[in-house]
């Protein structure tokens, strides 16, 4: 049976502009594979034309596609702390507002109507609420992401997400052991579906640049297609 990856780019915010193109494209031609693009909606498409118009036209032709991955990417420090050391609080649908909710419904519509298309849900960290899951199913976007799995419409799909996502280097090393652990098991269990998600932090450290490098010419060297995100399942 197939086999199959994906590369994932987190934490873009559309506030940032056409700072964006570069980064994207920059990624695009070290790769030259199809890149999946985890935006935050902290500002209206209609800010940033020619963001869209580049998003829009990329994805037309099948060489990237955008995730919704929130309006904010944080959240107070009222959210459980059990999880801090690997959400930092950034995690913002792990905090039930109705009023959040609301602005994610209308946000989340508005995204679909300009790009012409069904969106993938990605919460920031992969974590959210019992009520917040719901809510994004209310929805009836394309997948919704969790750390362990994609819940496509009426299937899920058992993925492991191999990623680090930090600037500490510190944090860094023990993050490589867990991602090359999870790269093990992948093997070892012979799994068809594998998430690899880089963040903006990731590009700034040499020995995180290296590290993904490595990994996808290890899921290369096995036979692994690289794939759009939405063609995971």
């Amino acid at each position: 049976m197939d086999r199959k990856y994906s590369l994932a780019l987190h934490d873009l915010r559309i506030s940032e502009g056409r700072n964006l193109l570069g980064i994207i494209e920059g990624l695009r031609n070290h790769f030259q594979i199809p890149l999946t693009i985890h935006l935050v909606f902290d500002e209206d498409f209609d800010t940033q034309p020619e963001l869209l118009m580049y998003l829009k036209n990329q994805a037309y032709a099948g060489n990237l596609e955008i995730v919704f991955h929130g309006l904010k990417h944080s959240c107070s420090k009222n959210v459980l702390r059990l999880w801090a050391f690997f959400h930092k609080y950034q995690a913002e649908y792990l905090e039930n507002d109705a009023g959040h909710r609301e602005a994610t419904r209308k946000c989340f519509a508005t995204i679909e109507d300009e790009m012409a298309t069904k969106l993938g849900i990605c919460p920031p960290c992969w974590l959210a609420s019992k009520e917040n899951n719901e809510f994004f199913q209310s929805l009836q976007p394309l997948y919704i992401e969790s750390l362990l799995s994609l819940r496509y419409q009426g299937k899920k799909v058992i993925s492991p997400v191999i990623s680090l996502g930090s600037s500490r280097r510190l944090e860094v090393f023990f993050l490589e052991i867990l991602a090359d652990t999870i790269c093990l098991i992948s093997s070892i269990l012979r799994l068809r579906r594998v998430r690899i998600a880089m963040h903006l932090c990731d590009l700034d450290i040499e020995t995180s640049r290296l590290f993904f490098d490595n990994i996808i010419s290890r899921f290369n060297g096995r036979g692994f297609k690289p794939v759009l995100l939405r063609e995971l399942n």
